[in-house]
């Protein structure tokens, strides 16, 4: 069973410049926005010999589940290769269907044959089956801002995800997966910064929609994809388990709030 408690400290770390425990609490704070100061759970953390990891869960009425995870690998593998990571991502998923998910997750790993990566990965989740054109702008046309802010081409950087299938097919496609250099660290710093108050405004600009019982229908399908995808086909999940982190962890900060098949 995880320790619980509100910390983000974690007995195994890694010495990575990015991400950082400061944006746990940033995150944070734009979710108990939107829920209430009083919806934040008690921390669940997992250690091990060369590992630890954390859960931070939000849950309430408007967001049902938004959870942040933070996840050090020291001197684990990556394909099986030697490699160290340092990891946070976010999922949230709001109690209407109408209204859509969010991920953001993002990892700088350092693999024996290739170095150091920084990896980011930021969209909206589509609920109900179809993704408002009104969301999606505001979500790129927040993204397009910051990018040209820091010379970046973000039509570019949201083609690289083309066809992937991310989040078994669920993702809105308004946000964008890279690769990115340590260099790139304040271009996403700023991201991490901006985007999550950019998905508050979506949220917050979606409180009077309706949903009717064909949205809560798809949403069970949709999350039932989502799951099969996180298990079989996510790329971190699979480096995760690889380095015998539990299935416990990923449930508690991946999965959505309830499923029905």
């Amino acid at each position: 069973m995880p320790k619980t408690e509100r910390s983000v400290l974690m007995p195994v770390t890694t010495n990575f410049p990015f991400p950082k425990d400061d944006h746990v609490f940033l995150l944070e704070s734009v979710y108990t926005a939107l829920n209430g100061p009083d919806t934040l759970q008690p921390v669940q953390q997992w250690e091990h010999q060369n590992w630890s990891a954390a859960v931070h869960c939000c849950r309430g009425t408007v967001l049902e589940k938004a959870c942040i995870s933070r996840l050090h690998i020291a001197e684990g593998t990556i394909n099986d290769t030697p490699a160290s990571l340092s990891f946070l991502e976010t999922l949230a998923y709001p109690a209407n269907p109408r209204i859509p998910g969010f991920i953001t997750m993002t990892n700088m790993n350092d693999k024996e044959d290739t170095g150091r990566t920084l990896v980011f990965y930021t969209d909206l989740i589509i609920q109900n089956g179809n993704l408002l054109e009104k969301d999606r702008t505001i979500f790129s046309e927040s993204l397009k801002k910051i990018c040209a802010q820091y010379g970046q081409n973000f039509d570019e950087l949201n083609a690289f995800a083309a066809g992937l299938g991310l989040m078994g097919g669920q993702a809105g496609g308004c946000g964008f997966f890279y690769f990115f250099e340590e260099s790139d660290i304040p271009f996403i710093e700023e991201v991490l910064h901006r985007i999550p108050e950019t998905y508050k405004t979506i949220v917050a600009a979606g409180k009077d929609e309706q949903p009717g019982q064909e949205d809560y229908e798809q949403v069970h399908r949709s999350r039932a994809r989502l799951i099969e995808w996180i298990i079989a086909e996510d790329k971190g999940i699979k480096t995760a388990r690889e380095n015998g982190v539990p299935m416990e962890f990923i449930e508690a900060y991946a999965f959505p709030p309830v499923i029905r098949y």
